[in-house]
């Protein structure tokens, strides 16, 4: 039977051969040292190997560096979900749905209303 480490160990090496064959070309090896390194880090903090997975894919996609697999974990668990656009309450101006709480006077959408040079009657 096989004890924590060994397990650990088994799976950092599983993920590191998954990162591998997405990869078209073998990466340098420091760039796999450092690599593997953060993913046993991040297996004995306790996170899953299905948590690393998104990371490690995107970490492999965007190529970047191995020191930032900890964020893209932390962005993978923990993002919000992002809403279509169009689905919810805006603003003609992009500020955000609290922008549009009240019905505001919007010039280029309403420009029948008010008259004049500066907004008003003169």
């Amino acid at each position: 039977m096989l004890d924590s480490a060994d397990a650990g160990e088994w799976s950092a090496k599983r993920l590191m051969a998954e990162y591998l064959r997405g990869c078209s070309r073998r990466p340098p090896r420091n760039f796999l040292g450092h690599l593997g390194r953060e993913i046993r880090q991040l297996l004995d903090e306790g996170f899953e190997p299905d948590a690393l997975r998104p990371a490690l894919e995107r970490l492999r996609t965007k190529g970047l560096h191995p020191s930032v697999l900890p964020s893209l974990v932390n962005e993978a668990l923990n993002a919000l979900p992002t809403t279509p656009v169009g689905s919810g309450p805006s603003s003609a101006s992009g500020a955000g749905p609290w922008a549009a709480a009240s019905p505001a006077y919007t010039p280029y959408l309403n420009p029948t209303e008010p008259t004049g040079t500066f907004g008003v009657a003169l």
